[in-house]
């Protein structure tokens, strides 16, 4: 059984207005791909606004919003990819996909609406993130955590 598309965005800043740097999103066997992305020139230049924006090592390899795009859409086998919240990770989305010159052709749902309890399902993302100990900031921690949580709720297993 493949499992749902899971998918995070982590942001220099928690704003709503902050700029994606780094992306992780699931495959269907489990697995997950990551990249940091290059901010484009014009978020760094609109980021003089933000309070809190994290120390970016700007030197370190990281891919530009068209790669990011262009390999996340290679990958993408649903017409939907959850998240832990809807926003603001759909604000840094729409600044990605914009700077590749893309439209988002995919929808992006909260992962509580795979379980029937929404209370159940935070519960056990959150012991998830503690068990394993993710950082909940970190994309490719947050999605390793839904993957987690996916499977503990409905025992599904990803394809061998």
């Amino acid at each position: 059984m493949s499992l749902p598309s899971f998918m995070a965005v982590e942001a220099a800043a928690i704003e709503e207005g902050s700029f994606p740097v780094s992306m992780a999103w699931s495959l269907p066997d489990g697995s997950i791909k990551q990249a940091l992305i290059q901010p484009d020139e014009d978020w760094l230049e609109d980021a003089t606004d933000l309070t809190g924006i994290r120390d970016l090592d700007l030197t370190i390899e990281a891919y530009s919003a068209a790669e990011v795009v262009r390999e996340l859409l290679y990958d993408q086998l649903d017409d939907a990819y959850y998240v832990t919240a809807i926003h603001p990770q759909e604000g840094w989305l729409l600044k990605l996909f914009a700077s590749a010159g893309q439209e988002i052709g995919f929808e992006l749902l909260p992962a509580s609406e795979l379980c029937a309890d929404v209370d159940e399902w935070s519960e056990i993302y959150q012991d998830n993130l503690h068990l394993h100990g993710l950082d909940p900031e970190r994309a490719e921690d947050q999605v390793r955590a839904l993957l987690e949580t996916h499977v503990l709720l409905t025992g599904d297993q990803p394809d061998e």
